[in-house]
């Protein structure tokens, strides 16, 4: 968990990299399968928070409040969970699924989509004070983990700002010395 935890924090910056280091005095010859990462494709926002929250965590960002929950991961909807969208805007502003993505360790990212029994998250205009609830769910082709849930809202406009959620709710982020 710690190795996986470590990657998911890599996710955060603009250059993604990874570190192996060991003590192999073996004699006999292992395979070892490396972890693909990738490049964040879109690259994050330069403003994003250094330090991501996780879910459960209700964060401003700007004129709106976000919260994701847990996420879990099914056959028919593939990997869902639940986000809550809460204007503290004094006009409407319309989100859009693009403003919202889940990126892979393999540096992809994917907008919601439509699940069997979950319509497309993200298509909505907020008036004052309301509050949007909805499942983000999404299928990964390629079999890479989820890591990062992004949420964009900075083309609203200036009141509105970028945050990153790490899917681990037992992330805590390892001080530097």
């Amino acid at each position: 968990m710690r190795r996986r935890t470590s990657i998911a924090l890599l996710a955060l910056t603009p250059l993604f990299g990874v570190a192996c280091s060991g003590d192999d005095v073996a004699t006999t010859t292992s395979t070892t399968v490396a972890l693909e990462v990738g490049n964040p494709d879109p690259p994050l926002p330069i403003d994003i928070n250094t330090i991501p929250y996780k879910p459960g965590d209700l964060v401003a960002l700007g004129d709106v409040k976000i919260q994701i929950g847990v996420p879990t991961t099914s056959e028919a909807d593939g990997f869902s969970f639940d986000v809550t969208v809460t204007s503290g805007a004094l006009e409407p502003f319309t989100i859009a699924p693009s403003m919202f993505l889940v990126y892979t360790l393999d540096g992809k990212s994917y907008i919601p989509e439509a699940g069997s029994a979950t319509e497309q998250f993200g298509e909505y205009t907020l008036q004052s004070e309301e509050v949007y609830q909805g499942v983000f769910s999404v299928k990964i082709p390629t079999g890479s983990e989820p890591v990062m849930f992004l949420a964009d809202l900075s083309p609203i406009g200036d009141r509105y700002f970028p945050g990153a959620w790490i899917f681990d709710p037992n992330f805590t982020p390892e001080t530097q010395e």
